[in-house]
């Protein structure tokens, strides 16, 4: 699986620096991020929204430095984290944060 989201970040860098340009287009990509989330909010079973958002994430943490199996690998570490930590109960928007 690594190797498949490597070649999705390499050929989403591709593109994306041609059609956008070689800059830090971090900022506007994070904020564009934010309006595809809205989307997958208001149509959850839209696979293309998340893919859209996808997308998105691993264009900027490539602008970052970040390569996709380091970001893969962070997922897996931080999935340990998460299942050792305490949970707080839903807020009022079904959002559960940790102690």
């Amino acid at each position: 699986m690594g190797s498949r989201l490597r070649e999705l970040q390499l050929k989403t860098g591709i593109w994306s620096d041609r059609q956008f340009g070689k800059f830090d287009r971090r900022p506007s990509s994070l904020r564009h991020l934010i309006r595809e989330v809205n989307e997958i909010i208001e149509e959850p079973d839209d696979v293309e929204e998340y893919a859209d958002a996808l997308i998105l994430l691993i264009d900027a943490a490539r602008m970052a430095g970040i390569p996709a199996d380091d970001l893969l690998d962070r997922c897996f570490e931080k999935l340990e984290v998460n299942k050792k930590r305490k949970w707080k109960p839903a807020d009022e928007e079904g959002v559960y944060e940790h102690d």
